[in-house]
């Protein structure tokens, strides 16, 4: 049999509550009337959710091998979700 490394609860956790933000994507979508999101806003705005799911599953994916890396992923997607939301807080 394998020996394989067991994943601490709080990462499981840590991972868990990156995705939380995503729930306030199609909110904020809903609220666009094709007006508020230019053309280059609306194409960030469209692909985001992408981005941050393929960075939590490249995360969830390296957690026990490569830790530092699983941390830099992590917080340049919280930097993201801060980036994002101030884009779509910025009003044309």
């Amino acid at each position: 049999m394998e020996n394989k490394e067991h994943t601490p609860r709080w990462i499981k956790v840590l991972i868990g509550l990156s995705v939380l933000p995503l729930l306030w994507w199609p909110v904020s979508l809903l609220h666009d009337t094709g007006f508020l999101f230019s053309g280059t806003k609306r194409v960030l705005m469209m692909l985001f959710p992408f981005y941050a799911i393929l960075s939590l599953g490249f995360a969830w994916h390296c957690r026990n091998e490569r830790r530092e890396v699983m941390w830099v992923l992590l917080v340049v997607l919280w930097l993201s979700y801060a980036a994002i939301y101030a884009l779509a807080s910025i009003k044309p």
